[in-house]
């Protein structure tokens, strides 16, 4: 592995890939946690790659900050709503399932 300023090369599953600009300590982060987990460089990278843009799509499809005011609006909603105590949902579906079977 050739490793020059901010240069790394990486050989994974059998392609070498040459990646610039990463930051010295985070590739000797990745380099040290690989080999406690006996891990290639190469293969502890893709397993890293793999995970960021797992979470990146995972952002997209989760947007904390809508789904907190869709939450929001409904627990507004259901504040409004009334029981009526003249109707009943049994006694409703209880018709609707005797007109079925006429």
């Amino acid at each position: 592995m050739l490793y020059l300023h901010n240069f790394f090369r990486v050989t994974a599953m059998g392609t070498t890939i040459v990646i610039k600009d990463v930051e010295e300590e985070a590739f000797r982060n990745l380099k040290g946690e690989a080999a406690k987990a006996g891990l290639k460089i190469g293969d502890a990278a893709s397993q890293a790659f793999k995970l960021w843009a797992q979470k990146r799509t995972l952002q997209r499809l989760r947007n904390i900050d809508k789904i907190r005011k869709a939450a929001q609006t409904i627990d507004e909603n259901r504040a409004k709503l009334t029981v009526r105590k003249e109707w009943s949902a049994v006694e409703e579906i209880r018709k609707w399932r005797e007109l079925r079977s006429l």
